[in-house]
């Protein structure tokens, strides 16, 4: 890519993510599930890339947990801001209406709120608890930190997620450490612990299930919102 054209930013959790993310046009950049080392890494990014390429806007894309009881897995949400420790970052209205007129008329796209949060939310006790307080669709570990580097770059935000886990589900304690800092699933972590705690299988597999249907939306979603995700097309 030009290294002078001007660029989207995603922020995804895991490396699937961002490969389902990428293509002309966009730089992604991977947390591995943890927050203070995707802020270390955006401050790094912009640090690098100032004066060497424009970035046009920060998109969050990738899974996240239901908090509204009515979502379902592979349910598609089109953040209209997030929420995070009482602040409120609002996406970007022009480019939210721009991914809302490509997605169409789904009836598995829905718009509303957001959460962050700088934890995983594995009990569905605490998804119903957070959509109480703070009446969002969905949770994720992201946004929260890219709508704040949007905001102090003076760059439009945008978030797309796709529900994983929905508020009825419990994730199993396996689930909770089976990432690397690259953002890369560690099997054979995941599999000496399946060994160890056969019990949890049964709840793995049903995330597996659930987090399939996440990742079908979410390369549906890119082909539809084409090469900058309704950014290039954005009354901004």
């Amino acid at each position: 890519m030009d290294s002078a054209a001007p660029s989207l930013l995603v922020v995804t959790g895991l490396q699937r993510e961002a490969r389902i993310a990428a293509g002309h046009g966009v730089v992604t950049l991977c947390s591995g599930g943890d927050p203070q080392l995707l802020r270390e890494r955006l401050d790094s990014f912009f640090s690098a890339q100032t004066g060497r390429r424009a970035i046009r806007g920060i998109l969050s894309f990738g899974l996240a947990g239901g908090l509204a009881q009515h979502l379902r897995s592979g349910d598609l949400i089109v953040s209209t801001s997030v929420e995070a420790a009482g602040n409120r970052h609002d996406a970007h209205p022009g480019w939210h209406d721009a991914v809302i007129s490509a997605l169409g008329k789904r009836r598995a796209v829905h718009r509303g709120a957001t959460a962050g949060h700088d934890l995983v939310l594995a009990k569905a006790s605490e998804k119903t608890s957070l959509n109480r307080q703070t009446g969002a669709l969905a949770v994720d570990m992201e946004s929260h930190i890219a709508a704040h580097y949007a905001r102090r770059h003076d760059l439009p935000f945008a978030a797309v997620r796709a529900i994983s886990d929905p508020a009825t589900r419990n994730l199993p304690p396996i689930a909770m450490d089976a990432l690397t800092p690259d953002g890369k699933i560690a099997i054979g972590k995941v599999l000496m612990d399946i060994l160890r705690e056969t019990d949890q299988l049964p709840a793995l597999i049903t995330a597996g299930i659930d987090s399939e249907r996440a990742f079908a939306a979410l390369r549906r979603c890119r082909r539809l919102l084409g090469p900058l995700f309704g950014l290039g097309g954005a009354h901004l």
